[in-house]
C-alpha cells in the first residue's frame, strides 16, 4: 500500500523508548498499538516486560512482515481497519503513533463521524486530522486507571477542529501531561509538523502538566525533573483550562495582559483577513512577456503582489512595482470581468479549453474569469514565517494574493503607528503567543490567529512619541532599515510592562 496514503510515519527510537517507560508500569498486563508499523513500541516493551499480552493493528501486509522480522514474538496481530473494529476488551497500556492524514485525504470521514456521532457521543468535525479519531477511540478502550500514550501532530491544541477533542478530554478528565516539542526539532522525515506525546491516565485528574521540550537530548531530564520547579513544565488545574481557547498558552508561564490597559486585541481596532485566491495561478498571474504574448489589454491586468518574495523591502511603492514590472515578475492578475478587446475575450476562451473554468474555486464563481473581490490593505503580513514575521507597507494600495493576510484599520489615521508597531522584535515576540507552529522551525498565522492576538493599545502613545515614530517611518525608506526598527523599538517597549511574562 502506498505510504502516503495510509499516513504513514515512523517513531524516533529515542520517543519510542520514551513514551514506553512513560506508559509502562507493573500492573500493565494488557497492552494496545492500534497502528504498530514496524513495532518499535513492542520491541522497546519487551525489554521491559516481554510477557505482557500484546495486541497490534496493522492495515499495511508489508510492515505486518516487518513487524514479524523485527519484534518476533507472541503479539496478537490483526490485520484490520482499527477505527472499524468493534473491540470488547480493556486495556492497560495503549501506545501510538496513529496515522497522520488531513482532512482532505480522508475517504470515508463521513462514515467515521457518524460512527462515532453513535459510539463515543462526540461529534468530530469534518476538518479533523485522521490521528484524533485514533486518540477518542483509544480513550474508550483504557481499563480503569490504564495510561494511553500518543505521539501526535500538536496542530489540534490550536485549531477549530481541535475544541471538541480538548472539550472530551476536559470533561473526562483523562488528560495528565502534554509533551511538545519545539518546532525546530525534526522528529519525522516526511512531515513538517510539530509533534506532542500525550499522557492520558483513566483516572480522575486534578491537573494536567504542560512540558516543553527543547531537545531530544532533554526528554530523560524531564523524565527525571516533571515538577513545577522545572521552568520548561508549567501545571494547570482542570477548572483553569479553556477548550475554546488555544492551548499554546498553557505552555509558559500564566498571563494576566489583558487585564492591563496597555493591551488589546488586534481586532479591536483593525480586521485581519486573507489575501486573494485564484483558483489557478498559472491561468490568472501574469507578467509583462505573457501580456505582450497574448495582447491584453490594460483593462484586464490588475497590479497584485502575488509572491512574498517579491517584496524585499518593508514599504512597497511604485518604485519598487516598476522594478518588479521590469525584472519580468508575475504581478498582474487577469481579471475577465473588464475585457474590451478581442484579445481579451481569447484569452478567456483559451481558459476554457484548458479547462481553468472547470476547477474548485473558478467553478463556483460567476462569471468563472472573475477575481475574487478584495479592498486592497494598507499593511500586509506573512502567513508563514520563520523567526521574523514580515510586515510590509503598502503605499502603492495594490492587492495581495495569499502569501499576504490584509490588515484593515477601522481608523486609517493610525496606519502608519500601527505598521511602524508592527515592525518591532517587541510586537513580534507577542504576536507569537497566538502562532500555530509546525515542523523545521516554521511558524503560521492564519487570519483568526491575528485578530485574536494581543498589540499595545495605540491610544496610550503619547503625542511626542508618535511624532517621533512618523519621523522614523520616513526614514524607513532609508537603507538603514535595522537602525530605524531598533529606535522604534525602543520607543514601544516602554509601554510594555513585565505583566507579560515574555520570557
Amino acid at each position: 500500500m502506498n505510504k502516503k496514503k495510509l499516513g504513514q510515519f515512523f517513531t524516533n527510537p529515542v520517543i519510542a523508548e520514551f513514551m514506553v517507560k512513560l506508559g509502562y508500569s507493573d500492573n500493565v498486563k494488557k497492552v494496545l498499538d492500534p497502528s504498530v508499523g514496524p513495532g518499535v513500541f513492542i520491541k522497546y516493551l519487551n525489554k521491559i516486560n516481554s510477557k505482557c499480552e500484546k495486541t497490534v493493528f496493522e492495515l499495511d501486509q508489508n510492515m505486518i512482515k516487518l513487524f514479524k522480522e523485527n519484534v518476533n514474538d507472541n503479539s496478537k496481530i490483526i490485520n484490520s481497519d482499527y477505527l472499524k473494529t468493534d473491540i470488547k476488551e480493556k486495556y492497560d497500556l495503549i501506545i501510538c503513533n496513529p496515522p497522520y492524514k488531513k482532512f482532505q485525504e480522508i475517504d470515508d470521514r463521513k462514515q467515521l463521524i457518524e460512527i462515532f456521532k453513535n459510539k463515543y457521543s462526540i461529534k468530530m468535525s469534518g476538518y479533523s486530522n485522521y490521528c484524533v479519531y485514533f486518540l477518542i477511540k483509544s480513550i474508550n478502550e483504557l481499563n480503569i486507571n490504564g495510561k494511553c500514550v500518543y505521539i501526535i501532530p500538536y496542530e489540534f491544541l490550536n485549531c477549530g477542529y481541535g475544541e471538541v477533542i480538548k472539550k472530551y478530554l476536559v470533561d473526562k478528565k483523562i488528560l495528565s501531561k502534554i509533551i511538545k516539542f519545539d518546532n525546530k526539532i525534526k522528529l519525522f522525515n516526511d512531515a513538517t509538523t510539530t509533534s506532542c506525546i500525550i499522557l492520558l491516565e483513566n483516572k480522575n485528574n486534578e491537573n494536567v502538566q504542560f512540558i516543553n521540550v527543547s531537545s531530544l537530548e532533554k526528554l530523560n531530564l524531564i523524565w527525571n525533573d516533571c515538577n513545577e520547579n522545572n521552568n520548561e513544565v508549567f501545571l494547570y488545574n482542570y477548572k483553569e483550562l479553556n477548550y475554546k481557547e488555544k492551548w499554546s498558552k498553557y505552555f509558559r508561564k500564566k498571563e494576566n495582559y489583558l487585564n492591563n490597559d496597555n493591551f488589546i486585541r488586534l481586532k479591536e481596532i483593525a480586521r485581519v483577513k486573507r489575501g486573494i485566491a485564484t483558483g489557478d495561478n498559472k491561468y490568472f498571474l501574469l507578467n509583462i512577456e505573457k501580456i505582450k504574448k497574448y495582447n491584453l489589454s490594460n483593462c484586464v491586468c490588475e497590479p497584485c503582489i502575488c509572491k512574498s518574495s517579491d517584496v524585499d523591502d518593508v514599504i512597497f511603492d511604485q518604485k519598487k512595482f516598476n522594478e518588479l514590472k521590469r525584472d519580468n515578475k508575475k504581478v498582474f492578475l487577469f481579471d475577465g470581468r473588464n475585457s474590451v478587446t478581442k484579445s481579451d475575450n481569447n484569452y478567456i476562451k483559451l481558459g476554457e479549453s484548458l479547462k481553468v473554468n472547470k476547477r474548485y474555486l473558478t467553478s463556483h464563481r460567476n462569471p468563472w474569469y472573475s477575481i475574487e473581490e478584495k479592498k486592497v490593505a494598507p499593511i500586509w503580513i506573512s502567513v508563514f514565517s520563520r523567526n521574523k514575521i514580515k510586515v510590509v507597507r503598502n503605499e502603492m494600495m495594490i492587492k495581495n494574493l495569499t502569501t499576504f493576510h490584509g490588515i484593515y484599520l477601522n481608523n486609517n489615521d493610525d496606519i502608519n503607528i500601527l505598521f511602524c508597531y508592527l515592525l518591532t522584535p517587541i510586537s513580534h515576540k507577542i504576536l507569537y503567543l497566538n502562532k500555530r507552529e509546525y515542523g523545521e522551525g516554521l511558524d503560521k498565522f492564519e487570519p483568526n490567529d491575528l485578530n485574536d492576538a494581543i498589540i499595545l493599545n495605540l491610544n496610550i502613545i503619547s503625542a511626542d512619541d508618535k511624532k517621533k515614530i512618523l519621523i522614523l517611518y520616513e526614514q524607513l525608506k532609508s537603507k538603514n532599515v535595522d537602525k530605524v526598527i531598533t529606535k522604534l523599538n525602543d520607543i514601544f517597549v516602554k509601554y510594555v510592562n513585565d505583566t507579560l511574562n515574555l520570557d
